[in-house]
């Protein structure tokens, strides 16, 4: 079984890490847990996620033909670190920091790992360049340092190979151009706002139960609901098209399991300004607009595209242009559905995961990360510009439309 993981990038994985030269796209997740643990055994518990996770021992750096290559780190360990604090902290104040410090993709590791110590319980806070990692990745890597913390031996990984591999696609191509030295600007580090939310356990098996019944998903009726609040507090929404962005796990269309790696697509759905719909409309209507895309087909025509974009010796510049224009989008709801294993650590309990967190874009949107675990749905919003009172009005429309038999309500 190959450990080390040294290959080329990917499509995505190389335009992750194109975008970092323009824009940051860390990334991080949030577990609240109960139980409390020293220094020492989370730095052991982190450690050991590390040598489970061959990703979690690279860098990125730039082969005799420009191609982006992920090589080993040995013996470099995740950058940890453990703040002591009141009962009441707001550890959303850590994430904010850890998305406005950005990686050093040449010299690794990709990944970085805050204890924040409460007197009756922690806040577990990791952090990911992209390149190596998705949201789906972080709630496992979760698990795993539960896991190793409460006692449990994590066994080694095998490489997480790129999907290009998987779906049988070449390699990123050698190409006629000469090695050239890359010069990046270095982008301005922007420091986001992260507000949060738990739905009650009552609302949420609310929502999950009518939402079946109208032919939709909760995570259409999350898109309904940011939608609909969206134009109630900032009236360009009312007369832009918004375009709203859903990640999209692969995992199950490539038969993945629990590594760490990016396993993902994205798929836009746009809002006209003037459509008259429902809540419950819009939520089908979103819903219908992410038709196929778990599909194997789906993720082939989606890398092909970023293959098209970035391989086959492109010079740095003209893969940078069309990244420079991209992700433009108002909202993007990155949702992990519900959490796939077991909250019960024994002498840990994981409470609630927040996030996925981050600055999906050029600045104005709204960043909404959401899972489910223990019953209830966690709502993040990552936001340079964060509208106000977003996740009061986002409730408020969740528990009318689940209420209320026919929701008069329209746009």
């Amino acid at each position: 079984m190959n450990t080390h993981q040294h290959r080329t990038l990917g499509a995505f994985e190389k335009a992750f890490w194109l975008l970092d030269q323009v824009d940051s796209k860390d990334f991080a997740l949030a577990a609240e847990v109960e139980g409390t643990a020293t220094a020492g055994e989370w730095q052991a518990a982190v450690n050991a996620l590390q040598q489970r996770h061959p990703n979690l021992c690279v860098r990125i750096t730039v082969d005799a033909y420009n191609r982006p290559v992920f090589t080993p780190v040995p013996g470099k360990a995740i950058p940890f670190r453990v703040v002591d604090a009141a009962e009441h902290y707001r550890w959303e104040q850590e994430v904010e920091t850890e998305l406005a410090t950005r990686f050093n993709t040449a010299e690794g590791p990709l990944l970085r790992a805050v204890i924040v110590r409460k007197p009756a319980g922690t806040v577990i806070i990791l952090v990911s360049h992209h390149a190596i990692a998705d949201g789906t990745s972080l709630a496992y890597l979760m698990r795993d340092v539960l896991q190793a913390v409460t006692g449990k031996t994590l066994s080694a990984m095998p490489a997480a190979v790129s999907n290009d591999e998987l779906l049988g696609m070449p390699e990123d191509s050698v190409g006629d151009i000469a090695k050239q030295a890359l010069v990046f600007e270095t982008p301005v580090a922007v420091v986001p706002h992260v507000d949060k939310i738990q739905l009650s356990q009552q609302l949420t098996e609310k929502l999950v139960k009518r939402s079946r019944e109208e032919a939709t998903t909760v995570h259409g009726a999350l898109c309904a609901a940011v939608l609909m609040a969206g134009r109630k507090l900032d009236n360009t929404w009312k007369d832009e098209r918004i375009e709203m962005i859903s990640p999209v796990c692969a995992r199950r269309a490539l038969k993945i399991g629990d590594e760490c790696n990016l396993n993902i697509t994205t798929h836009p759905v746009y809002f006209e300004p003037g459509q008259v719909m429902s809540f419950w409309e819009l939520a089908r209507f979103a819903k219908a607009g992410l038709e196929g895309v778990r599909s194997v087909e789906h993720v082939r025509g989606y890398l092909n595209f970023f293959r098209e974009l970035t391989f086959n010796g492109k010079d740095i510049a003209t893969m940078l242009e069309p990244m420079k224009a991209a992700f433009n989008h108002q909202v993007m709801i990155t949702n992990l559905g519900r959490i796939k294993y077991d909250t019960d650590f024994g002498a840990m309990q994981l409470k609630a995961l927040w996030g996925p967190m981050v600055l999906s874009g050029k600045g104005k949107e709204q960043t909404i990360g959401a899972n489910a675990s223990n019953g209830s749905i966690c709502l993040t919003n990552t936001s340079q510009t964060p509208l106000p009172s977003l996740f009061k009005l986002v409730e408020q429309l969740l528990e009318v439309a689940c209420d209320v038999p026919v929701l008069g309500t329209v746009l």
